[in-house]
């Protein structure tokens, strides 16, 4: 697949980013298992509550079907903002909106597991 030119100026996903992505996974995953919505919603042949590599997979999914990349590693800053936006679509429909993990929040998670 080539990448297209905005691509090539735009710069990979940054750590923070990343971090910020796992808190996001964390916490949609709650959010879908509160409302009780399962996997089998997204994924027809699957029955399990969501948990973060459950939404991890989700979100690979999107990435793969809209860019071609298997790894967040591998999507720009602006490609991450455009999955999150196709995520959150999606949730929509099921009256779930949680909004991307600002800097702040996202070092709050990582220090929760620290004092685990």
């Amino acid at each position: 697949m080539e990448t297209p030119k905005d691509d090539k100026v735009s710069k990979q996903r940054s750590l923070a980013q990343n971090r910020a992505l796992h808190k996001w996974c964390q916490e949609c995953a709650t959010e879908l298992s509160n409302a009780g919505i399962t996997v089998k919603a997204f994924i027809k042949d699957i029955e399990a509550d969501f948990t973060m590599e459950t939404v991890k997979m989700m979100w690979r999914a999107f990435a793969k079907a809209k860019y071609g990349k298997e790894s967040t590693t591998q999507l720009t800053s602006k490609q991450i903002n455009e999955v999150y936006d196709e995520c959150n679509r999606h949730l929509a429909k099921f009256e779930i909106h949680l909004p991307f993990p600002s800097q702040e929040q996202t070092e709050e998670y990582l220090k929760s597991y620290e004092t685990l």
